[in-house]
């Protein structure tokens, strides 16, 4: 496989339980990547040319190597990304430290707009410490992205949201719609698909009217969004699609050194046999293994026959291919 891309899940631990996080059954495991074992991970990942590593968890910013396994990737001369709640960077002598690592970017999660909200959807406060960590980034000269998850169609929450984001003067700013948590005791989102695609345009109307330097992240189909829109969302640069499961072009490895499908896929790794950094072709010999030369088809596969003339296909791929695990395409797909 000639991945470019790792993801290094550093821990589980987190200081946020939010209601729609992908690991929200596997946070309470307290479990953190050994450092020692982590440095040989990288030293593998730097053998096989990987050019970006992003740091999640949990909560990667407590992971307790966090600052040192920055220092060590990037003396690699690998590119560095976190996604994190910010909370840790209202310390402002901890986030001159992260600083300067070197680090390239760093995305913060917003969960609310309120703290009360915050509370609600997270089981912790954190509004306040999270824009402290974003005001002392600027202020140390470093413009950190902020992300958003929709997880309903509540337009006076989003039109309150919008007011936010300028009053703030978040400079990167990007939108996701919520997926579905893979799990034993799998969880649907509440806001369904067409629901998603419908209210697209009203994201559209209202944002494309503010100065936002904004994206969409879009985790459905693309047929969906009203045609217009779509074509001024896609000539305008505004969508993106992150999933890189079906080109193969990332890794993602648990805090156990285990191989999983992507981050949604939590609990559910390819081996549960962690990665043998003794054994030169571990990796290459996983990935060629049936089991994921199957599922990587799976996420090839279109999930309708009308997807197949589409002229899309390439930049839509079908959606998250998780959402189809319960739900017919047929009902949704035009």
């Amino acid at each position: 496989m000639n991945f470019k891309t790792a993801w290094l899940t550093t821990n589980r631990t987190c200081n946020n339980r939010c209601k729609w996080c992908y690991a929200i059954n596997t946070l309470d495991s307290k479990s953190d990547m050994d450092f020692q074992k982590a440095k040989l991970l990288v030293q593998e990942l730097h053998r096989r040319k990987v050019s970006h590593i992003i740091l999640i968890g949990g909560e990667p910013t407590i992971y307790p190597n966090f600052i040192s396994l920055i220092e060590y990737i990037r003396s690699f001369g690998i590119s560095v990304s976190v996604a994190t709640n910010g909370k840790k960077f209202s310390d402002l002598e901890f986030t001159k430290r992260v600083l300067a690592t070197g680090i390239n970017s760093i995305d913060i999660s917003l969960k609310a707009i309120t703290e009360k909200e915050y509370y609600l959807n997270t089981n912790s406060f954190g509004l306040t410490d999270m824009l402290k960590g974003y005001d002392n980034l600027k202020s140390l000269g470093f413009t950190p992205s902020v992300s958003y998850v929709i997880v309903d169609d509540d337009k006076t929450k989003f039109d309150k949201l919008i007011k936010f984001i300028l009053k703030h003067d978040f400079d990167k700013f990007s939108l996701q719609f919520v997926k579905p948590i893979i799990s034993l005791n799998p969880i649907e989102p509440i806001l369904d698909l067409h629901k998603m695609g419908e209210f697209v345009t009203y994201i559209y109307d209202k944002v494309s009217k503010t100065s936002i330097n904004y994206l969409l992240e879009i985790s459905f189909p693309l047929c969906l969004i009203e045609h217009d829109i779509l074509d001024k969302l896609i000539s305008e640069n505004r969508i993106v699609n992150c999933c890189h499961v079906p080109r193969g072009s990332g890794i993602n490895i648990d805090e156990n050194f285990r191989i999983i499908p992507c981050n949604h896929f939590a609990e559910f790794p390819f081996s549960e046999v962690p990665i043998d950094f003794s054994a030169f072709d571990y990796i290459d010999s996983l990935y060629n293994s049936d089991v994921v030369k199957n599922f990587r088809e799976l996420t090839r596969c279109y999930p309708s026959l009308k997807c197949q003339s589409c002229i899309l296909w390439e930049q839509c791929g079908g959606g998250c291919f998780t959402r189809w695990l319960t739900l017919d395409p047929n009902d949704y797909i035009k």
